[in-house]
């Protein structure tokens, strides 16, 4: 008897790119980019996103006057560099800054840099070797190939004063020095996988079902027909395309095109036929219930997109329970959310304020670099606001008492002897 082991393929493949000493980021060295494509098509994947983009940013830093220091000369507050690596933690788990030094070995500027543009350079090439490639086109979205002219090496983040001088030296002089990468990554010469990097496949079904929803407004929810018609005779305007074997649309076929649609769907079309045996006959055929079937895909779709972001569900779908109680739900899940994304806020303490300890001022006299998160008692506000002022509209309504009681009963979760001592 034998025994195996079923294979998982991996999610990507690094393999050294010899033609720009790299390493690549999966199979076609665009990983990061495929991975923001879905995201930006799938409606659920981005508000996860945007939602653990927002908690590990917090509210900012608890030194308030630090947010708004300006660490270049484009006018980057320090505050603006926190929302932009936060974006970039949140769905990739990891950062890039780019310093560079004056001649005193102090970092005169900092700059953000998005992580989808940063690749590891080989480490069994010399050349690039602790090195970083920075390109802002590796998915060819804008040029067919790579133009190797444009692609930017940087050395490693390390502000040892020993090691910058080298670097300077090496670079030809102050004026040829490029400066440093600080690249944060969780993986150790390897790159990481996405925060939902499980249900990626998700995105791309979410979007699918976005596209099939537009298509049947855009042919106004028609059924699926078949036409029979007999077969019509080569026309004139049909003589250039003999050729290539494609006939022109004739002028029902163009009629019956307009037709179609959510906007011409109140139209009627008129068709003249010579004799009865040339009369086109249309006849629907049973497909199966699609409404149905996309309708409880995505609802498993979307709850494996939250999942995969670790994303409490009700801030994201909130359930439709009553104001008040879903006031408690919704600070339950800003207290978890916080919970699973403080380990974020404090490797982005960690990294900053181990990076502005060498800056050329003292932009932090306190030293205190942490970041204040969400506060859970915006949700009691909220929904306490909207929840009381219902109420109170709907006590002092016109409305007979035992209709006043069942409303505060059936639909704000009180109980019957409260709701008949509020009415009372």
């Amino acid at each position: 008897m034998k025994t195996y082991l079923p294979q998982i393929e991996r999610r990507i493949l690094v393999r050294p790119n010899q033609t720009f000493g790299i390493l690549n980021y999966d199979m076609d060295n665009a990983y990061p980019q495929r991975m923001l494509e879905l995201v930006a098509q799938s409606p659920t994947a981005k508000d996860c996103w945007n939602k653990r983009t927002k908690f590990i940013g917090g509210n900012g830093f608890e030194e308030a006057a630090l947010g708004k220091q300006i660490v270049n000369d484009k006018g980057l507050t320090v505050a603006k560099l926190l929302k932009a690596i936060a974006k970039d933690k949140a769905l990739f788990s990891g950062f890039a800054i780019h310093v560079n030094y004056n001649a005193n070995f102090k970092i005169a500027s900092v700059n953000y840099v998005k992580f989808e543009d940063v690749r590891i350079g080989d480490t069994d090439n010399t050349e690039t070797s602790d090195k970083f490639a920075i390109y802002s086109d590796w998915g060819r979205k804008t040029w067919k190939n790579i133009m190797r002219s444009k692609i930017t090496f940087m050395d490693k983040y390390n502000p040892n004063e020993l090691v910058i001088k080298q670097q300077v030296e090496a670079a030809g002089g102050w004026e040829k020095y490029k400066g440093q990468l600080l690249y944060f990554n969780p993986e150790i010469n390897d790159y990481p996988l996405i925060e939902a990097d499980s249900v990626w496949e998700d995105f791309e079904t979410e979007a699918g079902i976005k596209i099939f929803n537009n298509r049947e407004v855009t042919t106004g929810f028609l059924p699926s027909t078949m036409l029979f018609m007999q077969s019509r005779r080569k026309e004139a305007d049909n003589s250039s395309n003999i050729a290539h074997g494609v006939d022109a649309p004739s002028q029902l076929e163009k009629d019956l095109g307009i037709f179609q649609g959510a906007k011409s769907a109140q139209k009627i079309i008129v068709i003249e036929y010579e004799d009865e045996s040339a009369k086109p006959e249309f006849q629907p055929y049973a497909i199966q219930n699609n409404d149905k079937l996309f309708e409880s895909t995505e609802r498993s779709v979307e709850a494996r997109i939250i999942k995969g972001f670790s994303v409490p569900k009700e801030l994201i779908n909130a359930e439709k329970t009553s104001g008040l109680s879903n006031g408690s739900e919704k600070k339950q899940a800003i207290s978890e959310l916080n919970d699973n994304t403080a380990p974020d806020r404090v490797e982005l303490s960690e990294a900053l304020a181990g990076l502005f300890c060498h800056y050329h001022t003292d932009i932090n006299q306190t030293g205190n670099w942490s970041i204040t998160p969400i506060p859970a008692n915006i949700a009691d506000e909220v929904a306490g606001i909207k929840a009381g002022a219902a109420i109170n509209q709907l006590l002092q309504s016109t409305l007979p008492t035992p209709n006043k009681i069942a409303a505060l009963v059936y639909a704000y979760g009180f109980k019957q002897a409260e709701a008949e001592a509020m009415c009372a």
